[in-house]
């Protein structure tokens, strides 16, 4: 693991003399927890941003993805004449952000499930079969986790706390969390609080032993001189 390595080639040798602290925390209740309003708001928020950006920078108006049995891939174009450049056209799909709010509104708002001789719409969190699900909850807390680090920058202190979180990792629902005393009260938005925190309340966080994607990490000390170092 990268954040591993680069973990032990930061710590200085009076670093090495004091053991680590390591903390995971594991999502419990995200895909069915989300606030579809929410999630669409910010989910519209986030597309106009990305595609906001790409027209000022570099004058990109639509996106256009390809996705085949054995292929995935995407461009940013300036116009729709451009696909003709390519072969097998049936595989490209091409869309502007308004296109992407609008499908993705119609995908929240159309969640079925069967339960019994009863149809029912699902109102609240994402099936986790949908083919999006995983993207949606990444992106979701991606959003929350923009808005920690924006409000980090605008306080003076914020080099501390942000120099805390170079080695923080997130996958989907597992956040694995090095050398980072408080983070814990960090984890869930309170606007009283310094950093007024991360996630959204509603989301149930569990730490446990420290794991990370299914992996056990261990500290030993070795040679002379007291040096922890993690292993898989």
């Amino acid at each position: 693991m990268e954040v591993i390595n680069n973990l032990n080639r930061s710590r200085s040798e009076i670093d090495k003399a004091s053991p680590l602290l390591f903390q995971s925390f594991h999502f419990s209740t995200l895909y069915t927890n989300i606030d579809l309003v929410d999630l669409k708001a910010r989910m519209r928020v986030l597309i106009n941003k990305v595609f906001n950006r790409m027209l000022k920078f570099h004058r990109f108006k639509f996106l256009m993805v390809q996705k085949t049995a054995s292929n995935f891939r995407f461009l940013w174009l300036k116009n729709k004449t451009e696909i003709k450049l390519f072969e097998n056209l049936h595989s490209f799909k091409v869309a502007e952000a308004l296109d992407l709010i609008s499908w993705l509104d119609f995908l929240l708002d159309n969640l079925f499930l069967c339960f019994g001789q009863g149809v029912y719409r699902q109102c609240i969190g994402i099936p986790m079969g949908t083919n999006c699900a995983v993207y949606l909850a990444n992106f979701y807390l991606f959003t929350y986790e923009f808005d920690f680090i924006k409000h980090l920058l605008k306080s003076n202190t914020c080099p501390l706390v942000l120099h805390s979180l170079l080695l923080v990792r997130r996958f989907v629902d597992d956040l694995f969390v090095p050398n980072f005393l408080d983070f814990e009260k960090k984890l869930y938005l309170n606007q009283d609080s310094f950093g007024s925190g991360i996630y959204p309340k509603t989301f149930q966080l569990r730490s446990r032993f420290v794991a990370f994607l299914f992996i056990r990490l261990f500290i030993f000390v070795s040679g002379l001189l007291s040096r922890p170092k993690i292993v898989l």
